[in-house]
């Protein structure tokens, strides 16, 4: 019991330091920290959270190679970069419903401008808007006088 607590105990520090982790060398420590206590069985994750954590652990590793700080990555490896980190909380944390809390990064071009923008949001937030268009697209368009193009 005294070790599930101190298991769950670890994996809520790992969760918390993930989300404060704001320079380079601060996420590298972190990810450093998740890899060796994760080899050493501190940290336990079922099969595929485990697989997930590696995998975006590389993705982040390759992100920072050789650099000292975030600001030095183009925006959409910024975005690249904060959706790996978010994976890796939610893996750790083995929250079921953290995964819908996620906050996830895209990119979006604006009609009309060649210019991108990065947004966040959650994924449930991301999902709804989705959903949003979706039902827009969908819905049935009718047109009545004045205004269609019909004569009076």
């Amino acid at each position: 019991m005294r070790l599930s607590l101190f298991v769950l105990a670890l994996a809520m520090l790992a969760v918390a330091s993930i989300a404060r982790a704001e320079s380079i060398a601060e996420i590298r420590e972190q990810q450093t920290q998740i890899q060796d206590d994760l080899a050493r069985g501190e940290l336990v994750l079922d099969a595929r959270s485990k697989r997930s954590v590696e995998a975006q652990q590389r993705v982040v590793f390759k992100l920072i190679e050789g650099r000292a700080d975030v600001g030095e990555l183009d925006p959409s490896k910024q975005v690249e970069l904060k959706n790996a980190l978010e994976k890796i909380r939610v893996a750790v944390s083995q929250d079921p419903l953290a995964e819908e809390d996620r906050e996830v990064c895209w990119q979006e071009r604006r009609t009309g401008s060649k210019l991108t923008t990065t947004v966040c949001g959650t994924v449930r937030e991301r999902q709804q808007a989705k959903e949003g268009a979706r039902d827009y697209l969908q819905r049935p368009r009718m047109c009545a006088p004045p205004g269609c193009g019909a004569s009076p």
